[in-house]
């Protein structure tokens, strides 16, 4: 049986040292427990997130009106719509202590994929915080707000590029967590940010602070949780990884080749981003700010509806590096078996969303718009097709899967973007909710199933 690959001695800096190998432990059960383990955390955690989430928008809508909700929304929300993600980093990350065994070489190989990815990350993330002043100091950030901008966005950009910035290396704290079977450490840290956030939230309504504030607030709750997890994952590697983190950029620094799996996860990142992130955008273009907030609102519940699924799939990537390392040909039995309970728990939660989801928008938005049933059956959809592809996507995750997945990822967003325009014209808010559900089942998961299912 594999062992866990814990690494247990401490070095003494980020450029050398040697490290030892753990005392011996089955890690097949744990793996076995994880999806459960992770599942269990993210549903502890969403009464939390998704209260703090509820309560901020009202109390923003409260302090700041309609309109400033509208703004505050937008800019709590442009990691999304960011076309980086973590440049596949984090994806990198965690299949190298996946695959670690303990030896020498593969340690070596895990510390120089934690530079090769730090570097890029923290390159990127003082290049977001460099964007976000730019835009606000040369007032083109109207452009990208659209109906949605008010007098304060510049300095909300400003600030939201900074933490954004800053939270993008921080990141890999909770890859590193997830390769070693504690992703659920992860998720309950990712939940305390969120009440941080909204911490913050509420000492800018008490001391009727400039909007710019209200929008750190979720911000700088995630950067703290990326804190934690990243000293976290470090105590538990027995690495130092927040030194190794901030000294990746030194000249010297030795890393690792990482693009053959950081390349096509980046286009995945970006694609999904441009998918998703732009309905906001799109409805601001086309419809009115009124809209914005009504699919803002309903945005709020779907999160984390759909982020309860897909933490429960990530803990099978590292399962099933360890399966194709091991020479396990597909799982197809062990994979239908899974799309069915995905699509079950996807329903399930849809339905939820339907029943509930109209009245708990109503109240988040004091009645002023009207959030009906249809927006939040799309996002159902939404729900279902991505839920049904987390299993195989989690398969398809070496560097032939990726690349695979790249490729309809393009296609994907090239479909929802030529159809989210004249569906949100015509349909309001659920428009490119349905355009993205379309682009996603055709260009993705069916690709997807059919190269798991027929080619392995």
């Amino acid at each position: 049986m594999r062992q866990n690959r814990h690494i247990t001695s401490n070095v003494g800096d980020g450029a050398s040292g040697a490290v030892a190998a753990p005392p011996a432990r089955p890690a097949d059960q744990e793996r076995t427990n994880s999806p459960g383990l992770a599942l269990g955390a993210k549903a502890a955690g969403l009464p939390i997130a998704g209260l703090a989430a509820l309560l901020s928008a009202r109390i923003v809508t409260d302090e700041l009106g309609l309109a400033g909700y509208a703004l505050f929304a937008l800019i709590t929300t442009l990691p999304a719509l960011l076309p980086l993600g973590d440049l596949g980093a984090g994806a990198a990350l965690l299949d190298a202590v996946a695959a670690d065994d303990g030896s020498p070489r593969a340690r070596a190989h895990t510390r120089g994929t934690l530079i090769s990815g730090a570097r890029m990350l923290n390159l990127a993330g003082a290049a977001v915080a460099a964007t976000g002043l730019v835009l606000a100091g040369t007032g083109t950030h109207t452009w990208l707000l659209g109906t949605a901008a008010t007098p304060s966005a510049g300095a909300c950009v400003a600030v939201a590029g900074v933490l954004i910035g800053c939270t993008l290396p921080l990141g890999l704290g909770a890859s590193a967590l997830a390769a070693i079977d504690r992703y659920h450490v992860a998720l309950l840290l990712q939940a305390a940010g969120s009440a941080a956030g909204f911490g913050l939230v509420v000492v800018a309504a008490g001391l009727d602070a400039h909007a710019a504030v209200y929008c750190a607030g979720p911000l700088a709750g995630q950067c703290a949780a990326g804190a934690a997890a990243l000293a976290l994952a470090a105590r538990a590697l027995g690495m130092p990884m927040l030194r190794t983190v901030a000294a990746s950029v030194r000249p010297g620094q030795q890393g690792t080749r990482i693009m053959h799996l950081a390349g096509p996860m980046t286009v995945i990142y970006t694609t999904s981003a441009l998918t998703y992130g732009t309905d906001r955008l799109v409805l601001g273009h086309t419809t009115s700010a009124a809209a914005v907030a009504v699919y803002s609102a309903g945005a709020q519940l779907y999160r984390p509806a759909a982020a309860l699924l897909s933490s429960a799939a990530l803990p099978l990537w590292g399962r099933y590096v360890q399966r194709r390392g091991a020479g396990g040909g597909t799982p197809r039995g062990e994979l239908a078996r899974l799309v069915a309970w995905f699509a079950g728990a996807a329903l399930v939660v849809g339905g939820g969303l339907v029943a509930c989801g109209p009245p708990v928008a109503d109240w988040m938005l004091h009645g002023e718009a009207p959030v009906g049933p249809g927006l939040m059956a799309a996002f159902g959809l939404l729900i279902l097709v991505h839920a049904v592809n987390h299993p195989v996507g989690m398969w398809l995750s070496d560097a032939p899967g990726l690349r695979f997945q790249a490729r309809g990822a393009v296609a994907m967003t090239a479909v929802s973007l030529a159809l989210s325009v004249p569906l949100a014209i015509a349909l309001g808010p659920a428009g490119p909710v349905l355009a993205s559900a379309l682009a996603f089942a055709v260009c993705v998961a069916v690709p997807c199933h059919r190269r798991a299912f027929r080619h392995g």
